[in-house]
């Protein structure tokens, strides 16, 4: 669907103090995927307000601006031309659950400022493409199942073990584990690590902080734990993680 996608540019815009988007009207399609703060935007006489993990298409041939000033704001951006317009429903999404998007856009931005080549940037535009705006496949767990799931999501910054999910929702959990393994393809406990390895990395990766913070952020209490959890579950340390994709072009303006 993407194939005859061609990258233009892209680059972490970061933002210290106030700053307003500028008024125009540019010659190629654009993605943003906001990591930090608001961003206040209209396309078309639409206005978009895009919170954290948010991600918009922006339209070649559109004139777009920022309708309110954002305050230390973050986002990775690309610009790409010759794909297919995505249905409407997909032009604005929140990517939370996502790993693959903010280590494709730290690859693309690590690329660039290597110099890559030209079919190097293409390919990352398009698995960037194909991440955003491809249909998701449609949920068919079951009603128990997807409630629990959703609940280990929301809890993903702390600490959670298999038995403590059972008790919490009044199952047995070899039970439960089986549901989760028939239903996801995981047991219980390997949907709940994959759960948090997945909240870890976008904290590394997006976040800009310490690995004191993030192991705080994730519910670590104990920071060598943290890394003893890391590398069993990555087979590397999270520094190692990190040292990945070194290189960030960052524009602030």
């Amino acid at each position: 669907m993407y194939e005859n996608a061609t990258y233009c540019g892209a680059g972490k815009f970061v933002s210290h103090g106030e700053w307003i988007h500028p008024d125009r009207v540019i010659d190629s399609h654009e993605i943003i995927f906001v990591i930090k703060g608001r961003v206040y935007l209209t396309e078309d006489g639409k206005e978009y307000e895009l919170k954290e993990n948010d991600v918009l298409l922006l339209e070649q041939g559109l004139r777009h601006y920022g309708h309110f000033p954002s305050s230390n704001t973050s986002f990775f951006w690309v610009h790409f031309k010759n794909a297919p317009k995505p249905d409407p429903a997909l032009k604005l999404r929140n990517m939370k659950d996502s790993y693959d998007l903010p280590l494709l856009f730290k690859q693309l931005v690590h690329y660039r400022a290597e110099n890559r080549p030209t079919e190097a940037m293409d390919y990352l535009t398009r698995l960037i493409l194909i991440e955003c705006f491809s249909p998701q496949v449609s949920d068919v767990r079951s009603p128990t199942v997807s409630e629990i799931a959703a609940w280990i999501n929301a809890n993903r910054d702390t600490v959670i073990k298999a038995e403590q999910v059972a008790a919490h929702f009044g199952y047995n959990a070899d039970y439960l584990s089986r549901a989760f393994k028939a239903s996801c393809g995981k047991p219980l406990k390997e949907y709940i690590d994959s759960v948090k390895m997945t909240y870890i990395k976008q904290l590394l990766l997006t976040g800009g902080k310490t690995l004191t913070d993030v192991s705080c952020e994730a519910g670590f209490s104990d920071y060598k734990y943290f890394l003893k959890y890391f590398k069993y579950h990555e087979g590397i340390t999270p520094t190692q993680f990190l040292s990945t994709y070194p290189k960030t072009h960052i524009n602030t303006k």
